[in-house]
């Protein structure tokens, strides 16, 4: 929470912040910026078995995006990219700003502009070991459709629960802290049961998000690195196989 709470603060100082998340659907989609459509699944509470707990988690980290620098094969103005122009800014982070909220899930339209984007980073994890890139257009909706987060334990590591978490906090500095393990993310499609695209956008702006898979870059939030599909996943999954 502290990585998420520290990139965050640096993302905001780095520049003027280009970004806008929408809390309501505009009368008009402004033809000069592109807006991106994305839904959040809340993640599993641990100490949702004590008396009186919800069962999920409040959103406190999301998706943090960057304009890519195709030729370079880097984020614009970092790394083996050219400088940005002033004024313009490369990094997009998380802000809790949702347009509608359903039953554990959350759903936000952001307007940016139109450029080749990369999905960075989500919360204090950064995907610079292999990330996803998507193209926006000016005047369009791109929908991510659904993603949902999850921790990418390591074989001998695994998720505390409640009980463990309360326990390491009771005993302070001298308690055993739990596993830390960084973030892995799946996109889906959105489907019928899912919140659907807000009326008042109009249905022909709208398409779905063609990832490309494979982005590598520098660590430029600092915190923890993994893949966007997780390295330890991957792992188990082929050794399951």
């Amino acid at each position: 929470m502290r990585c998420a709470i520290l990139v965050a603060a640096a993302l905001a100082f780095a520049a003027p912040a280009a970004a806008e998340t929408l809390k309501k659907v505009p009368a008009a989609l402004n033809p000069a910026k592109a807006y991106i459509l994305v839904e959040y699944k809340l993640q599993r509470n641990p100490f949702a078995n004590f008396p009186g707990s919800r069962k999920t988690m409040p959103l406190q980290a999301g998706l943090a995006f960057a304009r890519w620098d195709s030729a370079a094969g880097d984020i614009r103005g970092m790394g083996k990219a050219k400088p940005l122009p002033a004024g313009e800014q490369a990094m997009e982070g998380f802000r809790n700003k949702p347009l509608a909220k359903g039953e554990g899930t959350r759903l936000f339209l952001i307007e940016v502009e139109p450029d080749t984007w990369v999905v960075e980073a989500f919360g204090g994890t950064s995907f610079s070991l292999g990330s996803y890139i998507f193209e926006l257009a000016p005047g369009t909706v791109t929908d991510l459709g659904v993603v949902t987060a999850e921790n990418d334990w390591a074989e001998d590591q695994e998720a505390p629960d409640g009980a463990e978490i309360l326990a390491a906090a009771m005993a302070g500095p001298f308690g055993k802290k739990p596993d830390m393990a960084p973030f892995r993310l799946t996109f889906r499609p959105r489907a019928a049961d899912d919140l659907p695209v807000p009326a008042g956008i109009d249905p022909a702006t709208v398409r779905p998000v063609a990832f490309t898979p494979g982005a590598k870059f520098g660590n430029y939030t600092g915190g923890l690195v993994n893949r966007i599909e997780g390295v330890n996943a991957r792992l188990k999954a082929a050794k399951a196989e």
